[in-house]
């Protein structure tokens, strides 16, 4: 018995663990992996709905489908791979994710299901109606004028701001707005201003109370403006602007002088006048002037009668004035009328502050001649006339006073101030200067000075300065300067005779006259005619056109001249050429030939010529000779 117990547990226990292993195997096991890999299809219509075909992995005969926001669907399982579900007509449009699944695992299909809302038959299509096209352009608002008061703006302090807008735009403002959004100055009261509609071409006027706050030094500082506006198109715009406002810091300030009276004296200025110019200098600012230094500026005008260009003054308190005097002389001005004449101001204040600024007075300038000389070269002469290098001449330079006074201390310089204008011509026996006492008004004096040309000048027209300095009754100095011409020519060296002796001429007898020219210079000399002459001589073939003769070279001419009494016969030959400035001018020559009376011949006698013919070779004699520049 008790074995039979022993054996029934031992099998008990056998088919316990048994049952263990069968659970510890199944639970070991991976259940089914349930995955969705496509459907068909992938849309459907509101109104007919659909039966879709689902694909994927792990399905079972528990498995449903699921719209996800509508809910579940008929489903029909086919195989582990494959579920049919049925999508009811009626589903809202709209677009849907499709979920499997059981009670245990679900899934999700990645891409959504469509459910489309029937297409509705097509009808007439409606004519759109056309909108208006807006005009371009746009509104523009800009500040054109603002004014604060009070003027002079006191830190810690209110001041009132006025502000002009103006649309300057091609579209009226809609909601035209003007803000302050503070920065270093703060608004006071409300700091926008609603302006509404805003034309073009139109103005709005804002006014705004600020304050400066504590701590601020002098000093310009920008006061932050916002204008902003919409068109009718609902569009919107912004123009930031900035305005520039004056501010006085507390325990700051500066001077500020002003020239509030002047006065010359004389009244009326003459160029070349010494004069004084008092100023009346007025400190119109909040600090002393100190440091007050007093000039004019204006060099072409007027320059200092003596020391310095500027004069220093006391100092100036505030709302004082000082009294300020330049000794000046007016300048060699052509116009006449009243002429600003500049004053520059220097000055500082007792902080070490500097502070400069120019300002303007009038003074009263007359240029007549009523009363003061005025000097003119009258005219001029050389001696001799025309010039040529390597001569000594004289010039006389005629010096007319034709103003209304008396000219005194006059000093005439050769060359120009400087005397370095004197080019080719150097003076003789003195200097270039010329000093006259006295020349009377409407008196005229004649001023002589010797002079050499230099002999390597070349021929031309030469400008020479010359500077007049004068003083006037009152003793002011005047200065002019004023040109000359003189024309230097180079003159020919010909020599002129015969190339041959001529006998005694006979008295009815014709004879030869052989003349020759000889270029005995080294520049060439543009000769156009060889002519002779006589007043006691009948001369026949007595001009010959030569041309131009380098130096050395020679022309000749072989005139017939017969006498009609005796004794010496002066034969005049004359040598036309052009000068450097081809100009015709002469050279002349007197030669002399000496004509006896014919003598009676004995009875029975028989007559002899008085002279033979040239021979053949003389004549070629004298032809090689003109050709080797020896004379013809």
């Amino acid at each position: 018995m008790r074995k039979a117990i022993l054996l029934v547990a031992v099998a008990l226990i056998a088919a316990l663990a048994a049952a263990l292993l069968l659970a510890t195997i199944a639970a070991a096991r991976p259940l089914p992996q349930l995955a969705l890999t496509g459907v068909e299809p992938d849309t459907l219509t509101s109104e007919t709905g659909g039966t879709l075909s689902i694909y994927g992995s792990g399905f079972t005969t528990a498995t449903v489908a699921r719209l996800v926001g509508f809910g579940l669907l008929e489903t029909t399982y086919v195989n582990s791979k494959a579920l049919m579900a049925v999508v009811p007509p009626g589903v809202p449009a709209g677009t849907y994710d499709l979920q499997v699944g059981d009670a245990s695992i679900s899934a999700t299909l990645p891409e959504a299901l469509t459910i489309v809302a029937a297409t509705p038959a097509p009808g007439p299509t409606p004519i759109p109606t056309p909108r208006p096209t807006p005009l371009p352009g746009r509104p523009i608002l800009a500040i054109r004028n603002y004014r604060v008061e009070p003027s002079r703006i006191v830190v810690g302090r209110e001041f009132v701001v006025t502000i002009e807008v103006y649309n300057t735009g091609s579209r009226a403002g809609e909601n035209t707005m003007l803000t302050f959004p503070g920065g270093t100055f703060l608004p006071v009261g409300e700091t926008g201003h609603l302006l509404g509609q805003l034309h073009i071409n139109h103005t709005a006027v804002v006014t705004q109370v600020m304050r400066v706050p504590s701590g601020l030094a002098s000093g310009s500082y920008n006061l932050q403006v916002s204008l902003s506006a919409n068109d009718y198109e609902g569009n919107h715009y912004e123009y930031p602007e900035t305005l520039a406002v004056e501010i006085i810091g507390v325990g700051h300030g500066r001077p500020q002088l002003v020239i509030e009276a002047a006065q010359a004296e004389p009244a009326v200025l003459r160029p070349g006048d010494t004069f004084s110019l008092t100023l009346r200098l007025a400190n119109r600012g909040d600090r002393t002037a100190t440091r007050v230094v007093v000039g004019a500026a204006s060099a072409d005008l007027a320059v200092p009668a003596g020391g310095s260009n500027v004069v220093a003054a006391q100092p100036v308190g505030i709302n004082r004035t000082v009294m300020v005097t330049l000794p000046l002389v007016l300048g060699e001005v052509t116009q006449a009328g009243r002429l600003g004449l500049e004053i520059s101001l220097e000055y500082g204040d007792y902080t070490g502050g500097s502070y400069a600024d120019r300002q303007s007075v009038g003074l009263e300038v007359s240029t007549a001649l009523a009363d003061r000389p005025q000097l003119l070269l009258a005219g001029y002469r050389t001696t001799p006339d025309p010039l040529a290098p390597g001569d000594t001449f004289t010039l006389a330079l005629e010096v007319s006073n034709v103003g209304g006074g008396e000219a005194q201390r006059l000093t005439l310089t050769l060359g120009g101030e400087e005397g370095s204008g004197m080019g080719p011509f150097a003076p003789l026996a003195s200097g270039n200067v010329k000093f006259v006492p006295r020349l009377a008004a409407g008196a005229t004096v004649e001023v002589v000075q010797r002079l050499v040309v230099d002999g390597s000048a070349n021929p031309g027209a030469y400008s020479l300065p010359v500077a007049l300095a004068f003083d006037d009754a009152r003793g002011t100095r005047h200065t002019d300067s004023q040109l000359i011409s003189l024309l230097v020519r180079r003159r020919p060296h010909l020599q002129i005779g015969f190339y041959r002796p001529v006998e005694v001429a006979v008295v009815g007898v014709p004879f030869e006259l052989p003349v020759e020219v000889t270029n005995i210079g080294r520049t060439l000399v543009n000769v156009s005619t060889l002519e002779v002459t006589s007043a006691q001589l009948e001369i026949s073939a007595g001009s010959l056109y030569l041309g131009p003769l380098d130096g050395g070279t020679s022309g000749s001419l072989e005139a017939t001249a017969v006498a009609q009494e005796g004794g010496i016969a002066k034969v005049v030959v004359i040598v036309h050429y052009l000068d450097d400035f081809e100009q015709p001018q002469v050279v002349t020559q007197t030669l002399t030939v000496e004509v006896e009376k014919p003598l009676e011949p004995p009875p029975g006698a028989e007559q002899v010529p008085q002279e033979q013919e040239e021979g053949f070779w003389e004549k070629v004699l004298r032809f090689l000779r003109g050709l080797l520049g020896l004379g013809s």
